[in-house]
């Protein structure tokens, strides 16, 4: 039904985002990581929202990112979450930390937020793990960190270790990370962001 929200930033109460627009406040709940991004009382600014209705009440949820108006939609879809608690768990999570806790079945980091227990926490795991783009986020996070962007390719040696620790820090086993590693063909022309990419593909099934 609504898009966005373009306005004057108003006001900021805890995680209540003033905008006015056209002589009209609107009040969208946010999370922290919106809140932390806005800029200067007074500035203009675009919130992506969703509007959720209840039996006595409209409410408006507004994002700096369309990445995080589309994470807080999937953890909405998941049992037991409602707005509440999606909004908590991204007030203490970026969406990247959520797609990586979800790929490490991290129910830990879902159960720092408040409000979320650990059943709904192992719940989160097992209903985003087919729906979050796990590959994608990897491949942009091990691309930023080891190659700074480079896409030159490295010595076989080389490319190999750094995909086996990438995976590793990122909560695969040794074990099988370096299972999956002894299937992939690797050339002198293989660049870092490939074989993690494949790799990812071949654990899948794993």
């Amino acid at each position: 039904m609504f898009a966005y929200i373009r306005g004057t930033l108003s006001d900021i109460d805890d995680n209540t985002v003033i905008l006015e627009n056209n002589g009209i406040g609107y009040a969208l709940s946010s999370s922290m990581n919106t809140i932390r991004q806005l800029p200067a009382i007074g500035s203009e600014v675009k919130l992506n929202i969703k509007l959720i209705p209840k039996e006595d009440s409209l409410t408006l949820y507004g994002f700096y990112e369309k990445e995080e108006l589309k994470m807080f939609e999937l953890l909405l879809s998941v049992s037991g979450i409602g707005p509440k608690g999606a909004l908590a768990i991204l007030s203490n999570m970026t969406v990247s930390d959520i797609q990586f806790a979800v790929a490490g079945g991290d129910s830990k980091a879902f159960a720092a937020a408040p409000g979320v227990g650990k059943k709904t926490a192992e719940r989160v795991i097992i209903d985003l793990k087919d729906k979050v783009d796990i590959i994608g986020a990897f491949e942009a996070k091990i691309t930023s960190e080891l190659s700074g962007g480079s896409k030159k390719p490295a010595p076989v040696t080389t490319v190999k270790e750094e995909v086996l620790e990438a995976l590793v820090s990122l909560g695969y086993s040794a074990s099988n990370a370096a299972r999956a590693l002894d299937k992939m063909t690797i050339t002198e022309s293989t660049t870092t962001e490939q074989l993690l990419s494949d790799t990812l593909k071949q654990m899948s099934f794993l």
